[in-house]
């Protein structure tokens, strides 16, 4: 936004080319409706004799006359106009570097700055007014309301560059220059330009243009935090780095002198194997010490309290960057002057006639009205003069919305004592106040119901007149009671408000570094806590890893009648497992190819388990992938023995010797055939009966739920793949495959 030294510079030739016109127009007064014209231009005789004849005394605008016609009044003294009535948000001072953006449009250009306003209004001040151009409201915290009459300017485009484009908070002259350059730059860059900000804008946020004093004080908070957390934490990464170097560095002296390291020392890649094959320790080569862990040990220190330093320097540096702004919303240079505006007009409009209606806002008091309420004020006059004032009250205002300041002034402005009626022509409020009279009308005031008080309905429903009339029925009724109104009220104007924000790195920074140790205690805690809880989960697994391998390092061995249900789930429990050993494992793992036969063949084989409507083919497919899996497993640990048990397949590796001779008269053969570990054992302990020892081997014998519960056959006669077992491992794995593919 130009400045208002910048802007006041270029009013000079708009001044100049107006000043005659001007002065002749407030020599002559303020003209009727009937006055037709060019604002550059005099009025003619007659115009000037009929405005004599109809201005009001004192600059109160003329009785009877309508919002239009006042306003079209103002624009012929001046094409730019500026309600007295909000002097906070825009003041009359302005005036100079609003008509000096208004030259820029290239088109004569009227410019209102109203409490309220819309293009109805608008098309009324140009009747009025007769001069066609480029009409202009700027109203409601810096909307545009424009019209064009008899120039051709991109007026829509150019109001929804203002609307869109304008940051929040940038205030009503930021929008007007948007505006302005928007009808300037001509009808197509206006119609990109609105489309651009309408497309980026229309669905989020737009940015603003100021910061608040509390969010500046949040940012000096955040300063606070960042300049105590971010250095900390480089502290504190950099003295774990230290520490974990030194431990690295001194910690084993055998990888410094070179000597044999313990019996579990790791592979070469820091990779602990699955099955360990070592011998005996293991030397660590020269290669893997590190000469120069004493220079970096003494080199991470000093450079992690220049790390710290610097990270504290770049909040401080970074921090007027990040955060620039210095004031908090538009700086208008608001002047007591601006402030006194309003008053002034109505204390001199009231010397006049005591009822002042706002020039600048619509008419909440029609000239039917007028008439009847001036004979009423006349009737009261014994009760003391009744002024009636009808302008509005908002925020915005000297008094920020408080009437009753508002009629205070007024009655200090004025200096006669007396009741003063406030009516707010934006939304009917009707307030009252008594100076003076020695009545209580303010008792009687404070009886009138609420709906007289408060206009109900819509904004152009206020029925002033009827409510207004009830008002000074009150104020008819009041009787005497002297001292109960006081001639003075309190006058002291709400003060402007400060934009200066308060100083980077003051007021919340210390209650900032305070939060901040507090927050960096948090992390720290919470980081070692994470450390902590890994390095837990990584021994836990390191030791489910052992615990499962050491548990499976032999086979499980169930009783010699599984039920399918049984084989079912170990079947899947193995063939999982196997799978997740073997990723687990290395590419040079021994057993890793005999493995993966294994997990393939008793994948294909479970794959096609159920296809078959014999149970016990079922079953015994079920047993061949437990048989599979686990001498994949088994394979995983170092044990590739081709052979099974011939007993029952289920107990693994056959490394317990030869069959006994004498199971050829139980038909288990053939001679060359083996026996687990256990099932040896069993048999020798069932002493030198033959018939205990065949009783004995017959119930140690693999059988099979079939088809009928009540049946059950022997592990041979369960299907086709089973039975294969006999010839060894990689028999089963090939009749698996082979079996797989068939069906």
């Amino acid at each position: 936004m130009r400045t208002p030294t910048g802007i006041r510079r270029r009013t000079g030739i708009f001044r100049a080319r107006t000043g005659t016109a001007l002065a002749a127009l407030v020599l002559l007064g303020s003209a009727g409706t009937a006055v037709a014209a060019d604002p550059s231009a005099g009025p003619s005789p007659a115009a000037a004799s009929t405005a004599t004849a109809t201005a009001a005394p004192s600059g109160q605008p003329a009785g009877g006359t309508t919002q239009a016609e006042r306003l079209a009044e103002e624009l012929r003294k001046n094409p730019v106009y500026v309600s007295a009535a909000e002097p906070r948000r825009l003041p009359r001072s302005l005036a100079p570097e609003i008509a000096a953006l208004a030259e820029r449009t290239g088109v004569p250009t009227y410019v209102l700055a109203l409490p309220d306003g819309d293009a109805a209004l608008l098309a009324l001040v140009h009747d009025r007014l007769g001069a066609d151009g480029l009409y202009v409201v700027i109203s409601g915290y810096g909307l545009i309301t424009a019209t064009a009459f008899g120039v051709d300017v991109p007026v829509d485009e150019a109001r929804r560059v203002s609307l869109y484009g304008t940051p929040y908070r940038a205030g009503p002259l930021a929008g007007f220059e948007n505006f302005v350059d928007a009808v300037a730059s001509g009808k197509d860059r206006a119609a990109a330009k609105a489309e651009e900000v309408y497309g980026r804008y229309r669905d989020s946020d737009r940015p603003s243009a100021y910061i608040s004093a509390t969010d500046r004080q949040n940012q000096n908070l955040l300063l606070g935090l960042a300049v105590v957390v971010i250095p900390g934490l480089v502290l504190a990464l950099g003295l774990r780095l230290s520490l974990r170097r030194t431990r690295s560095s001194g910690a084993d002296p055998a990888r410094k002198t070179g000597r044999k390291a313990g019996p579990k020392t790791g592979l070469k890649s820091g990779r602990k194997p699955a099955v360990s094959l070592d011998k005996g320790p293991e030397v660590v080569p020269p290669a893997a010490r590190t000469p120069g862990a004493g220079w970096r040990l003494r080199g991470l220190l000093p450079v992690t309290l220049l790390a710290t330093a610097a990270a504290v320097f770049g909040v401080v540096h970074y921090a007027p960057t990040a955060f620039p702004q210095v004031i908090d919303s538009p700086y208008l240079n608001v002047t007591q002057a601006d402030l006194n505006a309003r008053v002034d007009e109505i204390a001199t409009g009231l010397t006049a006639d005591p009822v002042y209606q706002d020039p600048s806002g619509p008419d909440a008091l029609t000239a039917a009205d007028l008439p009847a309420i001036r004979q009423r004020l006349t009737e009261l006059a014994p009760k003391g003069p009744v002024h009636i004032v009808v302008t509005s009250a908002d925020s915005d205002g000297e008094t920020r919305s408080d009437r009753d300041l508002l009629l205070a002034l007024i009655h200090e402005r004025t200096g006669r004592n007396g009741v003063y009626i406030l009516v707010d022509q934006l939304t009917g409020v009707i307030g009252l106040d008594s100076y003076g009279t020695g009545q209580d009308t303010l008792h009687r005031f404070a009886r009138v119901p609420t709906d007289v008080k408060y206009a109900r309905g819509e904004t152009k429903g206020l029925n002033v007149a009827p409510r207004l009339n009830q008002v000074l029925d009150a104020v008819a009724a009041a009787e005497p009671k002297p001292g109960y109104d006081p001639a003075e009220r309190d006058t002291t104007l709400p003060p402007l408000h400060d934009n200066r924000l308060p100083a980077l790195f003051s007021n919340d920074f210390g209650g900032g570094i305070a939060l901040g140790v507090m927050l960096l205690g948090v992390l720290l805690l919470l980081a070692w806590a994470a450390l902590a809880t890994a390095r837990a989960v990584l021994r836990s697994r390191r030791a489910r890893a052992a615990g499962s391998s050491q548990q499976h390092a032999k086979p499980r061995h169930t009783g010699p009648l599984p039920s399918l249900r049984h084989l079912r789930a170990r079947a899947g429990e193995g063939v999982r497992e196997l799978a997740a050993r073997l990723a687990a494992a290395d590419q040079d793992a021994p057993g890793r190819t005999r493995a993966w036969d294994c997990l393939d063949a008793a994948g294909l084989l479970a794959d096609s388990n159920g296809q078959h409507p014999d149970g016990s083919a079922e079953a015994g497919d079920l047993a061949a992938v437990v048989v599979l899996a686990e001498a994949g497993l088994a394979a995983l640990r170092g044990h590739l023995h081709p052979t099974l048990c011939r007993l029952d397949p289920l107990h693994g590796e056959a490394t317990g010797g030869r069959v006994p001779a004498w199971f050829a008269e139980l038909g288990i053969g053939p001679r060359s055939a083996q026996l687990c570990p256990t099932c040896r054992d069993a048999l020798r302990s069932g002493g030198a009966d033959q018939a205990a020892r065949a009783g004995l081997a017959r119930d140690r014998l693999l059988r099979l739920p079939g088809a009928d519960d009540r049946t059950r056959t022997a592990w041979d006669e369960a299907g086709q793949i089973l039975p294969a077992a006999r010839e060894g491992l990689e028999a089963l794995i090939l009749r698996a495959r082979e079996s797989a593919s068939v069906q």
